[in-house]
């Protein structure tokens, strides 16, 4: 095996998406997840499969820039590189509700795990994933997250971050009509990974990767995101 491969397999993986399922939280205005038998055996056809219905925001996903930027980039058109590299664990659970979290809180985070630097993979921890399946209508989930703020974005742009990930069902703060922190991402480039799981699990360093689906003009797509940990 090479190196790389022994390392891999020496590695703690963690899975970061959530379960795609009927019954998951999605934004009131977005496709409901339905997934239905297709053929079965019970019915004689001597195979299983399915059809699965969803909108390309459904679950953990990628935003492309299209997404809020006309002309921007469609999902099957981004580098996945952008999607393969250092993680960095930046905890903001101790942010209010539907508040942002800014330059100063990335600072802090900085001064005690060290600087962030170019094509880092900067995902935040509001604790909201925590929230997903609480409640039989998912209102815990769907409302009042705390986000990132147009400073603490053009902060981290500045620096060289192309992939900006939340726990949360967007990466700005809920009731921001504005969408700053989606337009200042989307705007230069970079991509936003929304719904992320399993946060709790991760260390302030780890490396990450996401791997979204070549959909045709798609503004986002489900990912299957891990984390690698060293042991």
């Amino acid at each position: 095996m090479t190196a790389l491969w022994k390392q891999i397999r020496s590695s703690k993986i963690v899975a970061l998406s959530h379960l795609h399922q009927t019954s998951m939280p999605v934004w009131p205005t977005h496709p409901k997840f339905i997934r239905a038998d297709n053929e079965t055996y019970s019915t004689g056809d001597g195979n299983y499969n399915c059809q699965i219905i969803m909108g390309d925001h459904c679950g953990t996903h990628v935003d492309a820039p299209s997404h809020f930027i006309e002309g921007g980039k469609t999902i099957e058109n981004i580098d996945v590189c952008q999607l393969m590299g250092r993680g960095l664990l930046l905890d903001m659970r101790h942010i209010a509700p539907s508040h942002t979290f800014g330059v100063k809180d990335i600072q802090l985070w900085e001064r005690d795990f060290g600087a962030i630097e170019a094509d880092d993979i900067v995902i935040f921890r509001t604790g909201w994933h925590e929230k997903w399946a609480l409640e039989p209508d998912h209102s815990a989930f769907l409302q009042d997250w705390p986000g990132l703020s147009a400073e603490g974005a053009a902060y981290l742009i500045a620096k060289g971050v192309k992939v900006f990930g939340t726990d949360a069902l967007s990466l700005d703060a809920f009731g921001n009509a504005e969408n700053p922190a989606h337009l200042a991402v989307l705007g230069n480039d970079n991509l936003i990974i929304e719904n992320l799981a399993n946060l709790e699990m991760l260390p302030a360093h780890f490396c990450f990767l996401a791997l979204p689906l070549r959909i045709e003009r798609g503004s986002a797509s489900p990912v299957r995101a891990i984390a690698f940990i060293e042991t």
